[in-house]
């Protein structure tokens, strides 16, 4: 056998052998084991097949677990929408770096009171069971969740409310637990939510009133879904409700940095544009460089040749605004 053949023929085997992660799917509402899997979200369901690292299950259906069903090591199960994962004499055994990704706050696992009977258990040794109260999202389970102790923060309360141009968020702790952060999460859809900057360093270890307050100095006109994260000094992760504020004001538009340095800039709105909004970068002969339609609230452009040093221009078009602002390249 040739040299050139034994490589040919070891490549082959190499990407025969080699496992990729894949998603799968809830087609249908069951159980876990049964035929209601698919890598996609739609046609005939089947069973899901030996797992492997890396795999995610998204969970769009309700399903109950009525046998020992054991994932993978570094299992992802994400609960998606107002999905139910309900436990009728099954457990559910997390490998080592597993979590369940709680979505939605309609996502949720619910309490059936069976006790040691129905579980989940994680690799450290971590349990919930039925005995244990209901669990709803925004959030992640992960291995350090453990029933039995005190969690981290007891929230008093957490508001938000338009204050002119701003909102502010304002929320308080009755007591905290070796407790790290806060930070706010914001979404304009209640569904995909993004940090906003600035972290709150919390007080450690307190049985006393704690008072907090953050500002959004640039919300987006319209609704504004705010969800406070906490997180203790162990990484151990914890959402609570979410508050919506409908925000009215002008629409605005600008571009930074500025002065730029002639190979990007960025474009920061205070909505979320249409389908057929535009961002068009000229210069000052009119002559356009680049255009871009946006798909969120802040959008950038990397220019394929630097601009040389002078004064331009981008204008935005949507349905209702239009705006041209001025920057500098240096």
């Amino acid at each position: 056998m040739s040299m050139r053949n034994f490589i040919l023929i070891g490549f082959l085997f190499l990407f025969i052998n080699e496992t990729y992660a894949t998603t799968y799917y809830t087609r249908s509402t069951g159980n876990i084991t049964g035929n209601i899997w698919g890598t996609t979200t739609t046609g005939t369901g089947g069973a899901l097949p030996a797992l492997v690292n890396g795999d995610i299950i998204v969970i769009d259906d309700n399903i109950t677990i009525t046998t020992n069903f054991t994932a993978w090591n570094g299992a992802t199960i994400a609960v998606h929408l107002y999905a139910n994962i309900n436990f009728n004499g099954g457990k559910l055994d997390l490998a080592v770096n597993s979590i369940i990704d709680f979505k939605t706050s309609g996502a949720s696992i619910t309490s059936v009171g069976g006790g040691s009977s129905d579980k989940i258990r994680f690799g450290n040794g971590s349990v919930w069971d039925g005995s244990d109260p209901d669990i709803f999202g925004p959030g992640i389970m992960d291995k350090n969740y453990s029933p039995g102790g005190p969690l981290p923060v007891q929230l008093l309360f957490f508001v938000a409310k338009q204050l002119g141009e701003k909102v502010e968020l304002t929320w308080a702790t009755a007591s905290e637990l070796n407790f790290d952060y806060f930070s706010i999460e914001r979404s304009s859809d209640g569904m995909d939510f993004g940090e906003l900057e600035e972290q709150v360093k919390g007080h450690g270890t307190t049985i006393e009133r704690k008072d907090y307050k953050l500002v959004d100095n640039s919300p987006l006109i319209g609704r504004n879904y705010y969800r406070l994260k906490s997180v203790d000094l162990y990484g151990y992760t914890e959402y609570f409700n979410v508050v919506l504020v409908n925000f009215s004001g002008e629409k605005t538009f600008s571009v930074f940095p500025n002065p730029s340095d002639g190979t990007a800039v960025n474009f920061a709105l205070n909505f979320v544009p249409d389908g057929n909004t535009t961002i068009t970068v000229f210069d000052n002969y009119n002559s356009n460089i680049a255009m871009i339609k946006p798909t969120d609230h802040w959008q950038s452009v990397t220019f394929a040749n630097s601009l040389k040093s002078g004064l331009y221009f981008a204008r935005i078009v949507s349905k209702d605004f239009v705006r041209v602002e001025r920057f500098v390249v240096k």
